[in-house]
C-alpha cells in the first residue's frame, strides 16, 4: 500500500503542471524553435522531463529537438558511454510548453525514461538483448521491435504499450504500473507488485513465472507449464492448456482459465 501511495503521488506531481528540477520556474515562450544535435555511436537512449519523443530505425543517426526557444538554455542533450541522454537542467517548467525530440539511430539495446516523459520506439529488429526501463509516470510504446532476451522495468504509475516479438522476456512492475503488449516470446517471468497489471492476452508464449501481490492482476497467453505465486487478492487468468507446475495462492488471490 506504501507503494501505491508513493506511486500515484508521484503521479500528480508530475502531471500537475510543473516538470523539472527544483530550481527556478520557467513558461515557455510559445515561440517553436528546431535545433539539431551531432552524436553517434550511441545504442541506448534516456529521456527525462516530460519530453515527448520518438525513437525510429534508421542507417544513420539525426538527433532534433523542438521547445519553445527560451527552453534550449536549459536542455540537456548529451551522450555518455553508448547511452544519448535528454533531459532539463534543475529547473521547473509550467506549462503549457514544448518539449519534443526525434532521434534516429541504427540499433538499439535500451530505452530509459522517468519524469512523465512518453512517446513511440518504431521499427527495430535485432537479436541482441533489450533493456527497457519506464518510472514516474512515464509511457512508451512500441511498434513494430523484435529483439533478443527483453527486460521490461516498470515503476512509478508508468505505462509500456504495444508490440514486440523477444526471446524470453522479464517482467517487473511495481507502484501501480500497466504493461499490454502483443507479439511473442518463448520463456517469461513476470513480477508485478502494488496494484498493477499485466495485459499479455496477445503476447503468446511457451511457459511463464507469475508472482503477482497487492491486488495486481494479470492475463498469460501460454502453451507450456504455467507457474503461479498468487498473494494480496491478486487475480491470474490465463488462455490456453498449459501445464500446471507450482501454483500457490494467498490472501484471497485467484488462478482462473479465460
Amino acid at each position: 500500500m506504501k507503494k501505491l501511495i508513493a506511486a500515484v503521488l508521484v503521479a500528480v506531481l508530475l502531471t500537475s503542471g510543473l516538470v523539472g528540477g527544483c530550481g527556478s520556474i520557467l513558461k515557455g515562450s510559445g515561440d517553436l524553435e528546431t535545433k539539431q544535435f551531432d552524436f553517434s555511436d550511441f545504442t541506448k537512449v534516456d529521456i527525462s522531463s516530460a519530453f515527448k519523443f520518438e525513437v525510429i530505425k534508421s542507417d544513420s543517426y539525426d538527433i532534433s529537438i523542438t521547445a519553445d526557444d527560451n527552453l534550449f538554455e536549459h536542455i540537456l542533450v548529451f551522450k555518455e558511454g553508448d547511452t544519448l541522454k535528454i533531459g532539463l537542467k534543475t529547473i521547473s517548467i509550467r506549462w503549457p510548453a514544448t518539449l519534443k525530440a526525434k532521434v534516429a539511430m541504427p540499433q538499439l539495446r535500451g530505452v530509459e525514461l522517468s519524469g512523465a516523459t512518453r512517446g513511440t520506439v518504431y521499427g527495430f529488429s535485432s537479436t541482441e538483448n533489450l533493456d527497457i526501463e519506464v518510472s514516474g509516470a512515464s509511457s512508451l510504446d512500441l511498434v513494430d521491435i523484435s529483439a533478443g532476451d527483453t527486460k521490461f522495468d516498470v515503476s512509478g504509475a508508468s505505462k509500456v504499450t504495444g508490440n514486440i516479438t523477444a526471446g524470453d522476456a522479464d517482467f517487473d512492475l511495481s507502484g501501480a504500473s500497466t504493461i499490454q503488449l502483443e507479439g511473442s516470446a518463448s520463456d517469461i517471468l513476470v513480477d508485478a507488485d502494488g496494484a498493477s497489471r499485466v495485459k499479455l492476452t496477445g503476447f503468446t508464449v511457451n511457459n511463464a513465472d507469475v508472482n503477482l501481490g497487492g491486488a495486481s492482476t494479470g492475463t498469460v497467453n501460454l502453451s507450456g507449464k504455467l507457474d503461479a505465486d498468487l498473494s494480496g487478492a491478486s487475480k491470474l487468468s490465463y488462455i490456453g492448456e498449459p501445464t500446471m507446475g507450482d501454483i500457490n495462492t494467498s490472501g484471497a488471490s485467484t488462478l482462473s482459465k479465460r
